[in-house]
This record gives structure tokens, C-alpha cells and sequence, in this order.
């Protein structure tokens, strides 16, 4: 896997590649399905696979306060884009000029120019150029004088237990559902579990008092899951541990603040302050609530942890 800062530093060797072009937050399964194609189309003439991402997210620039928590950061992005079967990373530096540029010119300076890929595939919702006025009828239209072929991928329908009607897998779907807690469906969309990735910084230390230590991160602007207690597992330094994993305001500690804090069962690992942490979600246990008192809570955390055991399996 290559990553390329900008279309400059494409090596000459990719010229002909198989382009697939967006903001790839998630790497959900309508991503992969498209990288799938792509990878099934340079097979055919030993071509490459380049996807083409845009950092940061051209709503940060356009609208800031609008802008949506990311569902991926850059590194993970990478990680998983490599997995669905990428095989270079270029990486646009989102900025008024390049937001600038017309449907055309994006075409001609952006993917012809320095790339001059065999195929551009993407998905029907494909938008580009100022003011996303580009489509993929643009793009069909453009192809003939760009010199490759155009192929668009059907998005990923996924079928959730108990519900008959197929859903159409979309970043705005799976932030919902991770929105409402529901990480089992939004795992589904993903085909991998959700995942924080964060720093262990220091905490209000409830959880040591009663008897369960926990770990508390600082994830950036990923989207966190709702508030809820939920089973996991925890990665760090290449050590997998089942985790008690809750987000919330700790109301029965007399907090007030949105926390993101694993209990790691089996925890051999010692002072974690500093290090870095993968955090995956496996399955909702329950929702938040205000206990009684200490005692209370102690109890349910017990119960909490023997379904994470249960749910996570080691």
C-alpha cells in the first residue's frame, strides 16, 4: 500500500489505474463493494487500484458547523481502504481552489492529468466538481475525451435479522444507528465491528472506588456511540482484552461530563496513561440510568461484565 500527499506525488507507474473517487468516511460495505469491482476490473490488465479521498471533509471547509463526526480518522481510513483492496492512497488536500474547480476541470486536472486511469468507478450518488453539480451522467460524458471507462456500482443493501425489507448502506445510516446505540447494525454495514481509536487520559477515578478501574479515552472528532453500556473489546499494544465499555455522564457519581471508559477484563496491562487504544464495540448491553447509590451500581457493573464475558467470548 502507497499513500500519495496530493496528485503530484503520484509515481508514474500508476499510470492506467482503476480510480475510485470519495470521501470514504466508514470504509462501509457499499466502499468495499466498489473497491471489490475495482480490484475485479485491474485484475483483468494487472492495473492498480488507487482510491482518491479528500482530506479533511469538504463540509469541515464548507460548513463547519455543520460538519459530521467522523466515523474514521485518517489513519484507520487508510487501514481499512488497504483492506477492501486499494492498492495507493491519494490523499487531496480539501482548500478553496481544488473546491473550486468545475466538473470538468476536476475531471481533466485532478483524475486525467498525472493519473490517466482505465476506469473510473463509483457509486450512482457520485458527486464532484463545484458544488457537487458533476454526476456520474457528467462523468459518462466525459469520459470519451478523458480516455477511460466509466463503471458504477449498485449500493450494498444490507438485511438485518427480523426485518424484511433490505437497507441501503450509507454513512448517514450507520451514524444513526450508532446515534441510537445499536452498533450490532452498524457493525453489519461495516462488516467489522465499530471502532474508537484514542489516548487514555485521566478520569474522574469513579470506577477504581468501586472496585472496577477503568480506562478513559479521548477519541478527537470520531462519533461516539450513544450514551449506553456496551460489550467490546480492547486493543493495545497488539494485546486483545473483552471490555465493559460505557459511555455516559456517570449520573450516579454525581457527574456531568460525556465520558468514553472501558473496564478491561483480564487487564494485565498496568498504567495505560498516554497510550493508545482500539476500542471495538460488539453488542449494546444496556441503556444508562442513575442508580441508588455506590452499592448498587457496583452490583450491576458485576452483572454488566458477566454479559460482556458471556457476549465476547474470552
Amino acid at each position: 500500500m502507497q499513500v500519495f500527499e496530493g496528485i503530484a506525488s503520484i509515481d508514474h507507474s500508476f499510470r492506467g489505474a482503476v480510480l475510485t473517487v470519495g470521501n470514504f468516511d466508514g470504509v462501509h460495505l457499499g466502499h468495499q463493494r466498489i473497491l471489490r469491482t475495482a480490484k475485479a476490473l485491474a485484475h483483468v490488465s494487472s492495473a492498480a487500484v488507487i482510491a482518491m479521498t479528500f482530506e479533511p471533509h469538504p463540509v469541515e471547509l464548507l460548513r463547519p458547523a455543520q460538519a459530521p463526526k467522523r466515523l474514521t480518522l485518517w489513519d484507520e481510513k487508510v487501514k481499512q481502504l488497504s483492506a477492501a483492496g486499494a492498492d495507493a492512497v491519494v490523499r487531496l488536500e480539501t482548500d478553496w481552489p481544488l473546491l473550486s474547480l468545475s466538473a470538468e476541470d476536476f475531471v481533466r486536472e485532478i483524475l486525467v492529468k498525472r493519473i490517466h486511469p482505465s476506469y473510473v468507478v463509483e457509486g450512482p450518488n457520485f458527486g464532484f466538481g463545484r458544488g457537487r453539480k458533476g454526476d456520474v451522467e457528467t462523468l459518462r460524458q466525459l469520459s470519451p475525451k478523458g480516455g477511460f471507462q466509466v463503471h458504477i456500482v449498485e449500493p450494498y443493501q444490507a438485511h438485518f435479522p427480523g426485518d424484511p425489507s433490505p437497507t441501503i448502506v450509507s454513512r448517514t445510516f450507520v451514524r444513526k444507528e450508532l446515534a441510537d446505540g445499536d452498533v450490532a447494525h452498524a457493525s453489519l454495514c461495516l462488516g467489522r465491528p465499530y471502532a474508537l481509536l484514542g489516548t487514555v487520559v485521566h478520569g474522574a477515578g469513579a470506577g477504581r472506588t468501586l472496585g472496577y478501574p477503568t480506562i478513559n479515552l479521548d477519541v478527537g472528532s470520531q462519533l461516539i456511540p450513544g450514551e449506553s453500556v456496551y460489550a467490546g473489546v480492547a486493543e493495545m499494544d497488539n494485546q486483545r482484552l473483552p471490555a465493559a465499555i460505557s459511555i455516559g455522564t456517570r449520573p450516579t457519581m454525581g457527574g456531568h461530563t460525556l465520558a468514553v471508559e472501558a473496564f478491561l477484563i483480564h487487564d494485565a496491562v498496568g498504567d495505560c496513561y498516554g497510550r493508545a487504544v482500539r476500542l471495538e464495540f460488539v453488542a449494546r448491553v444496556r441503556d444508562q440510568k442513575k442508580f441508588d447509590g455506590p452499592d448498587e451500581l457496583k452490583a450491576q457493573i458485576a452483572r454488566d461484565v458477566a454479559e460482556v464475558r458471556r457476549i465476547v467470548g474470552f
